[in-house]
């Protein structure tokens, strides 16, 4: 039997804290070479573009892909997980609501492992869908002195300052600019939708962690060439994604600013075989671009809380 879930069905069985757990067992089995990761690849049409990765939990016997489309600005996710055992499909589930919480786990488990252990100032930049689970993963790893926000649409900054201020029990204010939104924060989060840099070295504090967890394309570029050479440390979720799609990367390593030799990934942190943060001085940046492998372990997450809570529709296939 194939359990089927909808978008309301993992709202209803998945929650943040259970996806941390899921997110960091995933890093570190990943890290001990238990789980293999099947980096993103895309085909682009005239009318949108379809993109599908995916990953082995070896340890759990489990194989996953996920596919999505984009097609005018709209986007459709899904997961399909296999019995690695016999190929059985196991599950497939929509995976709007997955993919937000399995991004913003990502970067909850990033800051665990990357950030200053002090309650924190944080600031976000990019008020959209993803923005909320972001701010949630890092309020369940970090205490949360305040908040500063910011998108380029006054409205939208200032509703999402209003609603997360209401869920968070935290004060979040709207930043009147970016840089108002990075000087003197101690975590920085970038999940806009940018193609140019919203971020410059100039502005960071000594001792932050920057997490850049927006567009995935070459092209794209999130922090300046500034925030590159002023990073101490730099790390991703996977170094052979990184090389084709973290545009901010890639431009430093072609103007000979980083050797990929010195980006290291979140998963050797976790495990333990790289350290992370090695005082409360260094200026850390991590990009973020999501595996193949974490929706894998999402989907396993969601399809074992639905079996036991009753979600969702089996149907044979």
């Amino acid at each position: 039997m194939t359990l089927f879930l909808k978008d309301a069905d993992v709202a209803k069985c998945v929650d943040m804290n259970a996806m941390l757990e899921a997110i960091e067992s995933m890093q570190h089995q990943y890290g001990h070479g238990q789980a293999q990761n099947m980096t993103r690849r895309k085909i682009i049409a005239e009318t949108g573009m379809l993109s599908v990765m995916g990953g082995g939990l070896f340890h759990q016997g489990l194989l996953g892909v996920k596919t999505y489309t984009v097609v005018k600005g709209a986007y459709s996710f899904q997961v399909s997980l296999y019995d690695a055992d016999t190929g059985a499909l196991l599950c497939y589930t929509q995976a709007n609501r997955l993919g937000q919480l399995r991004t913003g786990a990502t970067t909850g488990v990033a800051v665990k492992h990357l950030a200053n252990p002090e309650d924190a100032v944080v600031g976000i930049i990019g008020t959209g869908g993803q923005a909320p689970t972001q701010l949630e993963a890092v309020s369940k790893v970090r205490g949360i002195k305040e908040i500063r926000a910011f998108s380029r649409t006054p409205e939208h900054r200032e509703g999402f300052a209003r609603r997360m201020t209401d869920q968070m029990g935290v004060n979040v204010s709207a930043a009147a600019s970016n840089e108002e939104a990075v000087r003197d924060c101690d975590i920085v989060l970038c999940i806009a939708a940018t193609m140019e840099p919203v971020v410059e070295g100039a502005w960071l504090k000594d001792g932050v962690t920057l997490i850049g967890a927006g567009p995935t394309t070459w092209r794209a570029r999130e922090v300046d060439e500034a925030t590159i050479i002023r990073a101490d440390k730099l790390f991703v979720d996977s170094t052979e994604q990184a090389a084709i799609e973290a545009g901010d990367l890639c431009s430093a390593v072609d103007m000979g600013i980083i050797q990929w030799s010195k980006v290291h990934e979140l998963r050797h942190v976790v495990s333990k075989t790289v350290k992370g943060r090695d005082n409360n001085h260094q200026v850390i940046y991590a990009k973020i671009m999501g595996t193949g492998v974490a929706d894998v372990a999402a989907a396993k997450l969601a399809y074992g809380s639905a079996k036991a809570k009753g979600l969702g529709t089996e149907m044979n296939w």
